[in-house]
């Protein structure tokens, strides 16, 4: 096995990474998208038609191309939005379906025949920046106060909504970002395969990204860039047995999914300890004694008085208040 035969793997296993981690993003408001393989197709028959029949530059193009996966995912946002659980899968089902009925009659894009002629531009740099562009976006709104208030979302709507966050703002934000995230993948995927078929669009292609997200973790980051690269590569460690290599890449992921039910990697609560074969990486930290050491903390002075003048303002004005006697008729 060289290099040369290796480089389509690599290329295919960062552009993988780079859409898992956009279904990671859209997923983390509890909206587990089945059209990603659409988004990526709005994406790339966008940047094709551009660099193809308008002679656009590659970069302006994928630029584009993540744009139109932003209003995809915003459309797809807001018509689901009331819609949890099944119906959503249901929903956004159906629309990379219709999706994929569109490019099959629309002859402008080659209709059933695919659509050809696109140039190659991609490499295996252009496809690592795509990844770490991804990765850091992922990163930067994971730890945000938006990436917070969209786990808050996910894990208990009412609760959240009980605490001030609009859940339209966090599901459409979550939804057009993971969806910009695809849309670059999809543009960037479309000028190394050099032809986009309708079949690209439809459900089977998104369930290998589900099957990322969901074999990696998806309550962590990383969860879904480990799912996309052993997946992704498993079937090439795998090609020496022959023809059944795809039943023992099931049968992994079955086992996997039976012994971990929430993927490989999982999110660890706050203050837990990282142990490495018996090593302590980093310590746990003593959450009782940090909450009791800060209730012993003094106040500053210029907080005590102000406290202290309106409990003697309230003290004192309860304590003038006499109740009215209440006359009996």
């Amino acid at each position: 096995m060289n290099i040369a035969s290796m480089t389509p793997v690599v290329i295919f296993t960062l552009l993988n990474v780079a859409m898992a981690l956009g279904l990671y993003v859209t997923a983390l408001s509890g909206q587990l998208s089945m059209a990603t393989a659409a988004i990526a197709g709005v994406g790339g028959y966008l940047a094709a038609v551009l660099t193809v029949n308008f002679g656009w530059a590659f970069v302006p193009a994928i630029c584009m191309g993540a744009a139109g996966g932003t209003l995809v995912g915003t459309l797809l946002a807001l018509v689901t939005l009331k819609m949890r659980d099944f119906i959503l899968k249901l929903t956004t089902l159906a629309f990379g379906e219709a999706l994929s009925v569109l490019a099959f009659n629309w002859d402008y894009i080659g209709g059933a025949n695919s659509f050809t002629g696109i140039g190659l531009k991609t490499n295996v740099w252009i496809a690592l920046a795509a990844a770490l562009i991804a990765l850091y976006v992922a990163w930067r709104f994971d730890g945000s106060r938006l990436g917070f208030a969209c786990r808050a979302v996910r894990d208990d709507p009412l609760a959240a909504s009980a605490m001030g966050v609009s859940i339209a703002r966090m599901r459409t934000t979550s939804f057009a970002l993971g969806a910009a995230l695809v849309g670059m993948a999809g543009a960037i995927q479309a000028h190394y395969v050099l032809v986009i078929s309708p079949h690209d669009l439809g459900f089977f292609v998104s369930l290998n990204f589900i099957i990322f997200l969901l074999f990696g973790g998806r309550q962590t980051l990383w969860g879904p860039v480990l799912g996309a690269v052993l997946l992704t590569v498993l079937p090439e460690v795998l090609r020496f047995t022959n023809e059944y290599r795809l039943i023992l890449y099931g049968l992994i992921i079955v086992v996997v999914v039976l012994r971990r039910p929430e993927g490989l990697l999982t999110r660890r609560s706050t203050g837990c300890g990282i142990r490495f074969f018996g090593h302590t990486l980093v310590p746990a930290r003593a959450v009782a004694e940090t909450v009791a050491r800060q209730r012993s903390r003094l106040l500053p002075p210029s907080l005590r008085r102000s406290l202290d003048v309106g409990f003697g303002a309230a003290a004192r004005s309860t304590g003038s208040h006499q109740p009215e006697p209440v006359s009996r008729p």
